[in-house]
């Protein structure tokens, strides 16, 4: 997402706080509706940087990721914030998540949860914001992280 000044003819965002909560609103939607499907996924490259990680989860970059989403063919995640808080001097977003996963053949809600998300940011000269890291604190609930990571197939 790129903030765009005046003299280019478009309407400028009114600030860095509305350029990234714009920026999330648009990432939540896109990620739920096309970044878990192998033909769509490269949507997503507007949001995160290639140097993506996710350090409690072993995910070293951007296609490692990719290969993380699409590894659930069967099963929809589907973001909705509830809450955002930023840091603009440091440029990190935390966000509180609800998060469903969705049956794709019937939809069906198999599991919902809530979930807290802290998101380092990278805002370029450009004025592009991109994601470069990723820190999820999961809903507390043995019993959904369990099914969580049947439905993800995490750790498989």
């Amino acid at each position: 997402m790129r903030i765009v000044d005046k003299q280019s003819g478009v309407k400028p965002v009114e600030s860095m706080y509305d350029a990234i909560m714009k920026f999330f609103n648009d990432y939540v939607s896109d990620y739920s509706e096309f970044g878990q499907i192998e033909d769509t996924i490269r949507v997503m490259d507007k949001y995160y940087a290639p140097e993506l990680c996710f350090p409690d989860d072993r995910v070293n970059g951007r296609d490692i990721w990719y290969k993380r989403c699409l590894n659930h063919p069967d099963v929809q995640d589907k973001l909705t914030i509830e809450h955002i808080i930023l840091d603009e001097k440091k440029n990190e977003a935390g966000a509180i998540l609800k998060t469903q996963a969705i049956d794709r053949a019937t939809g069906r809600v198999l599991l919902e949860l809530r979930m807290n998300a802290l998101y380092k940011l990278r805002i370029d000269d450009k004025k592009d914001i991109r994601i470069v890291e990723v820190r999820i604190f999961l809903e507390s609930a043995p019993e959904k992280v369990a099914r969580l990571a049947q439905l993800y197939r995490i750790g498989m």
